[in-house]
C-alpha cells in the first residue's frame, strides 16, 4: 500500500469516530484489513516482526482476557453476542502489523484526532442549543459521548504540545488546540462527569508540559490559571450542565450514606448498584454468577430488603415481562458479580499490561515516541478511570478504541523508534 493512502487511513478513521452511528468501528477494520494484506505479503522482516510481538506485554494482556472472558461466558452459557466483545483485542494484532509494516507518519493521527474532536463538538452544539437536549449525547448516549470527545481531545493535544514543532504553520497548531479544546467543550456538553476527573488531570499534565522551561511556582500558576479559567467558563457558560450535576450527585451520596436511599439518578443509584454487585459477586467470587445467577441472586436480595427494589428492571418484550440487573455502572465491580475474580484479572491484564508497554518508552528523548508513550499512559489512566462510573469492557464503543487505538499507539512507538535506530546508526 503506498505510503499516501496509509497516511490518510490515519488521518481519516479517527476523523469519522462521531461521523455516524457504529463509525467508531472504522478504525477497527481499515487496519485489520490493511494487516491481512500485509500478512499476504511475506518480508524479509516476518521473524523479527514476530518475535518482537511475542514479547509485547500488551498483547499478553489482550490474549489473558480473551480466554478468560471466552471461557467465562461459556462456562455460564451467556448469550453467543458475548463472545463478540473480545473482537477488538483479537484483531489488535492485525492492526499492529498494519502500522509497523507501513510506517505512516503520525501527525496524521493527531490531525484525524482533532478533525474528530471538532465533528463531536459541531454535534454537541447542535443538540444542546438547536434541538434542546439536556445534554449532548452523539448517536449513542450522554456518557459514551462525552467520554469518547475526552479521548479524541487529549489526543490533539497531546499532539500539539508534545510535537509542536512539527506543526511549523500557525494554522495547524491552531487546528490542533482548538480541535483538543472542542473534545473537552464536548464532554462538558455532555454532563457525563465520568470524564471530568480526567479532564482535570491532563489539563494539569499538559499544562506542566507546555512550561516545562519555566520555574515550578510559574508552572503552577499556569496550571492553576487554566483551572479557574475551566471553573470560569463552566459557570458562564448558559445550558452547561456541570454545577447542577456535580451538586446534585454529592447530595443524592450523602444522602445515601446516612439513609440508604435513592434520591437521584446518578450518585446515589450506583451507589446501591455497587452494593448489588458486591452481594452478588460475592456469592460466587472465584467465576461469578453469570447473567442469569446474578438477577436471582439480585431478585432476592431484594425481596430480603438488602437492597432497593429499582435494582430490578422490568421490561415488556412482545408482551411478555423481562427482567434484568440494574446497570452496574462500575467494570470491576460489574466484572466480579458476572465473572468473579477471574473476570476481574482479565481486565486488569488488559489495563497493566498496556501500562507496562508504554511504560518503558518513557524515557526517550525523541519528541515524537514522547508525545505517543505519553498519550498511551493516558489512554490507559483515561480508561480505568472512566471505569469507575462505567463499565468499560460492557460498552461496545469504549472497548472498540480502547484496544484499536492501543495497539495503533503501540505500532506508531515501534515505528519511530525504529526510525531513531536507524538514524543513530547512519
Amino acid at each position: 500500500m503506498p505510503n499516501k493512502a496509509m497516511n490518510g487511513a490515519l488521518l481519516v478513521a479517527p476523523a469519522l469516530v462521531f461521523a455516524f452511528p457504529g463509525s467508531y468501528w472504522l478504525t477497527t477494520l481499515i487496519f485489520s484489513v490493511i494487516g491481512v494484506m500485509a500478512l499476504r505479503r511475506p518480508q524479509a522482516d516476518s521473524m523479527p516482526l514476530r518475535q518482537s510481538m511475542r514479547g509485547l506485554p500488551m498483547l499478553w494482556g489482550f490474549a489473558i482476557f480473551a480466554l478468560l472472558h471466552i471461557a467465562l461466558t461459556a462456562y455460564h452459557h451467556e448469550p453467543a453476542k458475548d463472545f463478540g466483545n473480545v473482537l477488538p483485542f483479537v484483531l489488535s494484532p492485525l492492526v499492529l502489523i498494519a502500522v509497523i509494516r507501513h510506517e505512516p507518519d503520525p501527525r496524521y493521527f493527531w490531525c484525524g484526532c482533532a478533525t474528530g474532536s471538532l465533528l463531536g463538538l459541531v454535534i454537541a452544539v447542535v443538540q444542546v442549543y438547536l434541538l434542546d437536549a439536556g445534554r449532548a449525547y452523539g448517536f449513542s448516549n450522554a456518557i459514551t459521548f462525552g467520554d469518547t470527545a475526552v479521548v479524541l481531545g487529549t489526543s490533539a493535544l497531546v499532539g500539539l504540545f508534545y510535537r509542536y514543532a512539527d506543526f511549523q504553520h500557525t494554522a495547524q497548531r491552531v487546528y490542533l488546540l482548538v480541535g483538543g479544546c472542542s473534545g473537552f467543550i464536548s464532554s462538558l456538553l455532555s454532563g457525563s462527569k465520568g470524564g471530568w476527573l480526567s479532564l482535570v488531570m491532563v489539563i494539569v499534565l499538559l499544562a506542566s508540559t507546555a512550561t516545562r522551561s519555566l520555574s515550578p511556582l510559574r508552572r503552577l500558576s499556569v496550571a492553576l490559571g487554566l483551572l479557574a479559567a475551566l471553573v470560569m467558563f463552566v459557570t458562564l457558560m448558559p445550558k452547561l450542565p456541570v454545577l447542577d450535576r456535580i451538586v446534585s450527585a454529592y447530595q443524592g451520596a450523602k444522602v445515601w450514606i446516612q439513609t440508604g436511599e435513592i434520591t437521584e439518578g446518578s450518585a446515589s443509584i450506583r451507589l446501591e448498584a455497587f452494593k448489588a454487585g458486591l452481594l452478588a459477586g460475592a456469592h460466587s467470587p472465584i467465576v461469578g454468577l453469570g447473567r442469569q445467577g446474578q438477577l436471582a441472586v439480585i431478585q432476592q436480595a431484594v425481596n430480603d430488603g438488602q437492597v432497593n427494589e429499582i435494582m430490578i428492571e422490568k421490561k415488556i418484550i412482545e408482551g411478555k415481562a423481562s427482567y434484568h440487573v440494574f446497570s452496574i455502572d462500575n467494570d470491576l465491580i460489574n466484572l466480579f458479580a458476572r465473572q468473579g475474580l477471574l473476570g476481574v484479572i482479565g481486565a486488569l491484564a488488559v489495563h497493566i499490561g498496556l501500562f507496562i508497554s508504554f511504560w518503558r518508552y518513557r524515557n526517550q528523548t525523541d519528541g515524537s515516541i514522547n508525545a505517543l508513550s505519553t498519550l498511551g499512559l493516558l489512554l490507559v489512566l483515561l480508561y480505568f478511570e472512566f471505569g469507575l462510573s462505567i463499565s468499560v469492557f460492557g460498552v461496545s464503543i469504549f472497548r472498540v478504541i480502547y484496544a484499536t487505538w492501543a495497539a495503533l499507539l503501540l505500532g506508531l512507538l515501534i515505528v519511530e523508534r525504529g526510525r531513531l535506530v536507524d538514524a543513530t546508526q547512519q
